[in-house]
């Protein structure tokens, strides 16, 4: 386990953690000073122990809402305030210059983005009241409430997403996986939320829809290109799918393995699974004991990990059930589990709420089953990887 420990350089500001590698830890800052909102955006050095200012930005728009992509060599800085416009910045990692700036422009309120690589970025738009006509149109051919777009940065061009399962999909349930140096994007395809699918499987004799869970995968430069060509089909591989029967949800990402969740709602029977890209084979890796209401499972999506909690009266007991191998107990006092590390260490966070003056304040314990000795410390924490942030 690996403890950064940046609480000094964080007191007493308003900072957003974006990106964690094994180098460094990239942070957006906003300060309010006699009027003026700035937006900073900072890089911490894990070996050298130093904050380096990457850019700064005075915003105009005090709404101004910031979303951060960090890519290897570039940085994409979205701001936008639910309008039907956003700034998109590109600036160089390493000497903070604007290699690009643009004002998108696009039909709708903004809803959300996300950014598939360094170039391109999925954005969607609610609708609004002087665009109905659009937005019914658009509807009518891929039967989504929300307009999509792929934007690309280079060619300063934004297209219309035509594929109904890419506009479905919005931009949360598009996950990128790199296998042997080549990006996949894996699409999550629900039909409905858990409860609402299990409410058609009891009333499956009224349904004479085809109603269907999917997780497909394609090649993201493949993707990019059908999307531009307003392709209404696109070139994917379905690699689970379940029916009225049963659920499919997609769990997490390790390495070349994409980890999901099956139901069969009759039997209430539900299984983890993994797909490995990589040699296209797909597993079941363990079980889930689900009618078992005092154990919880708790998973961590990248890597993905998996792990059994079972609440005692005053002990919680962790088992790791895939990517770990933890088993051991602590002190409930210590609040919900979060991670394990070197199957060791437990990472807990509680919340204690202040009757004095109705103020709650976040604290995070780190217990070292071997030593059987705990540290608390009155912080936000972040768990990547093998590293613990607290901040």
């Amino acid at each position: 386990m690996i403890v950064v420990d940046i609480r000094n350089i964080f007191a007493d500001r308003n900072i957003q953690l974006c990106d964690v590698n094994n180098e460094y830890i990239y942070y957006l800052e906003e300060k309010n000073e006699n009027g003026q909102n700035d937006l900073f955006i900072l890089e911490y050095d894990r070996s050298s122990r130093k904050e380096r200012l990457i850019a700064n930005y005075s915003l105009e728009d005090p709404t101004f809402v910031e979303h951060l992509f960090v890519f290897d060599k570039s940085i994409l800085l979205i701001l936008e305030n639910g309008s039907n416009s956003l700034w998109l910045i590109e600036i160089d990692k390493k000497t903070g210059m604007e290699k690009n700036r643009k004002k998108v422009v696009c039909t709708g309120s903004f809803k959300d983005c996300n950014a598939l690589d360094s170039e391109r970025l999925i954005i969607t738009m609610s609708p609004d009241s002087d665009n109905a006509e659009i937005f019914r149109k658009y509807k009518e051919v891929t039967g989504c409430d929300c307009l999509c777009y792929l934007y690309d940065l280079a060619e300063n061009k934004k297209y219309f997403v035509k594929s109904s399962l890419i506009a479905k999909a919005g931009c949360r349930n598009i996950k990128i996986l790199t296998v042997k140096g080549e990006q996949f994007a894996v699409i999550l395809d629900p039909y409905a939320d858990e409860e609402t699918k299990e409410n058609f499987f009891k009333e499956q004799r009224w349904v004479h829809t085809d109603i269907r869970d999917n997780i497909w995968i394609c090649r993201l430069n493949e993707l990019e290109k059908e999307l531009e060509q307003g392709k209404e089909i696109i070139t994917k591989r379905c690699i689970a799918s379940a029916d009225i029967k049963a659920l499919v949800r997609y769990m997490g990402i390790a390495g070349n393995k994409i980890y999901f969740r099956a139901k069969e709602f009759k039997s209430g029977m539900e299984k983890i699974c993994s797909y490995d890209a990589a040699v296209s084979r797909l597993d079941v890796e363990t079980t889930l004991h689900s009618n078992d209401d005092s154990v919880m499972y708790i998973a961590e999506e990248s890597p993905f990990k998996l792990y059994s909690v079972l609440e005692g009266v005053q002990r919680k007991y962790v088992k790791g059930l895939l990517n770990t191998e933890v088993e051991l107990e602590y002190d409930s006092e210590m609040g919900d589990f979060v991670s394990c590390m070197d199957n060791r260490y437990v990472i807990t966070n509680r919340i204690l709420h202040s009757t004095e003056d109705n103020a709650s304040f976040k604290y995070c314990f780190i217990y070292d089953s071997k030593l059987n000795k705990y540290e608390s410390y009155a912080c936000s924490s972040y768990v990547k990887g093998n590293t613990l942030i607290l901040y």
